[in-house]
């Protein structure tokens, strides 16, 4: 190259740098008016059933209602979209996905319904409580706790449980995005129900003094009892004393109490004696009985030794008896005085009185006899 063409050959060069400088920092910095890929679109397509909020990647969150489509301009290459909703004051995610955005396309994205119902639960108990949906534990509360659980769309058996016992029940039918609420108020009331079992009528007494009669195999309930013990007296309708009880009556919660068979039953002692008479049962003073007294008395259930002995110490009636919890026994005995062979004289033969009473116990029932309800024991 001569010395003559060298200004021109680097004339030559910086005019080419001049051209080419500015393209090249164009293509740098795209957003100076330089070169930038065409963007995509995303078309949603909301058939969730309800409204949701959408979010895409770069983009401002929009609100898009129930069955409604909304088309979305999207820079070219890798984005997420999400849509949310909003349940009991929380935001809860309805769908996620992940999308690769290419110029001049459309890529369609459709939300579906919800798969999961939720029920805000509130425990106003003072247990601690388990929530038991369909037979299958779900969730556990604190004493006054309440908590938003989550379970299968659709009809559900509810129930609160504590203690073994069930505090509440229900049967609710639950849907997506809905705010059902059970509030479990156990009111701080008890109910006693009371069986008697008994073939007789019986009365029932309260410490207030109320009275409740309950009829032969019958049964009352006590409703709406304050908490704590709550005491009742059983007897019979004669007034006589034959089961006692203290219910423990918790919130909400029924108790049961069956009335025991008596311990206790009755013997009516009717003397035809023309002497005052004293009855020992099973050894022990019973009763004194004037010339043709009566007398009922209460003794305890089962088989007894009875002794009657007139004034004069003689013994006019040894024999057993039984006593049901139900049935009245009845002993009879004595010489009535027409009966008298001394025609009312007290002067008679003592031998002769000892042979007559030895006579009598021989015949059987001429002295005394025992009855149950009507009924003739046979003297042992």
């Amino acid at each position: 190259m001569t010395t003559r063409m060298l200004p021109t050959f680097l004339a030559t060069l910086v005019t080419l740098f001049t051209l080419v400088a500015p393209s090249a920092a164009h293509a740098d910095h795209p957003g100076r008016g330089g070169y930038r890929a065409p963007p995509g679109r995303v078309v949603v397509t909301n058939q969730s059933g309800s409204d949701v909020t959408l979010s895409l990647s770069g983009q401002p969150s929009r609100f898009l209602s129930a069955w409604q489509t909304t088309e979305v301009v999207a820079a070219p290459g890798d984005t997420s979209l999400r849509a949310t909703y909003v349940q009991f004051g929380a935001e809860r995610v309805l769908q996620t996905e992940r999308l690769v955005v290419v110029p001049y396309r459309t890529v369609g994205v459709t939300l579906t319904p919800e798969d999961t119902a939720r029920l805000l639960v509130t425990n106003q108990s003072a247990y601690y409580a388990q929530l038991v949906i369909d037979g299958q534990p779900n969730a556990t509360f604190g004493p006054g706790e309440a908590k938003v659980v989550s379970t299968r769309i659709g009809r559900h058996d509810l129930a609160l449980t504590a203690e073994g016992r069930t505090l509440s029940r229900s049967r609710m039918d639950l849907r997506p995005f809905a705010e059902p609420r059970w509030l479990v108020d156990i009111p701080r009331v008890g109910t006693l129900v009371v069986t008697n079992p008994l073939p007789i009528a019986i009365e029932l007494v309260c410490d207030k003094g109320l009275v409740r009669s309950v009829s032969a195999f019958g049964q009352t309930t006590y409703a709406t009892l304050p908490l704590g013990g709550f005491h009742l007296t059983a007897r019979r309708t004669s007034g006589e004393y034959i089961d006692g009880e203290t219910a423990e009556i918790r919130p909400g919660a029924t108790t049961g109490w069956r009335v025991d068979v008596p311990r206790t039953g009755f013997v009516s002692l009717d003397s035809d004696h023309w002497l005052a008479t004293e009855v020992r049962i099973d050894g022990k003073r019973m009763a004194n009985l004037a010339a043709d007294g009566a007398r009922r008395v209460e003794i305890p259930v089962g088989a007894h030794q009875v002794e009657v002995r007139d004034e004069r110490g003689r013994v006019i009636l040894a024999t057993w008896f039984d006593v049901s919890p139900f049935d009245t026994a009845r002993v009879s005995f004595g010489t009535p005085p027409h009966q008298r062979a001394d025609d009312g004289r007290h002067d008679r033969d003592e031998r002769a009185d000892r042979d007559d009473h030895h006579r009598g116990h021989d015949r059987g029932d001429d002295h005394g006899t025992v009855v149950a309800e009507g009924e003739s024991c046979g003297m042992r």
